[in-house]
């Protein structure tokens, strides 16, 4: 299912929602993503990414399962304390990925992955670059001229300099 909101090309927001890699990750990553439990936006809307993130993530979530799977076998996962995933969602154009109780290793991994997201097409996987006017998106540029996105304006959001 694809969800489609534009407000007169003043506030544009693609969304792509489609649970299929969600319960699939599940089942292979259960210490990392397991079953959402609680009212977490991880529970009630599950990936709020669309499917050319889907390789970042799934290569994050592995690497937290590996990480975790370690601390597991060596008694070192605080019951009291569980790892929990909160949300993983675009934001400003780029990855967020929320979690609770995780450690500097787990957390250098998602800077890292959250970072690599603004060179990664959200739509199709390409290389991709900011993009937009007042809602941003990381496109590249066929993706961008098909969902009528509009280029960065600088002079709303700066330069490259970050000025």
């Amino acid at each position: 299912l694809y969800f489609t909101l534009d407000t007169r090309n003043t506030r544009s927001k693609i969304l792509h929602m489609d649970t299929t890699p969600l319960t699939e990750w599940q089942q292979k990553y259960p210490l990392t993503l397991g079953k959402p439990e609680g009212n977490t936006c991880y529970s009630l809307f599950g990936l709020e990414i669309n499917p050319g993130w889907y390789p970042l993530v799934e290569d994050l979530i592995a690497k937290i399962e590996g990480h975790l799977a370690e601390k597991q076998a060596l008694g070192l996962l605080d019951p009291d304390y569980p790892f929990s995933v909160q949300q993983i969602k675009e934001k400003y154009g780029t990855l967020r990925f929320y979690v609770g109780a995780a450690d500097d290793t787990i957390f250098q991994w998602i800077h890292e992955a959250e970072k690599k997201s603004a060179n990664v097409c959200e739509m199709c996987g390409a290389d991709g670059k900011l993009c937009g006017s007042s809602w941003l998106h990381t496109l590249c540029e066929s993706c961008r001229t098909a969902n009528g996105i509009d280029p960065l304006h600088t002079q709303l959001w700066g330069d490259d300099n970050g000025t």
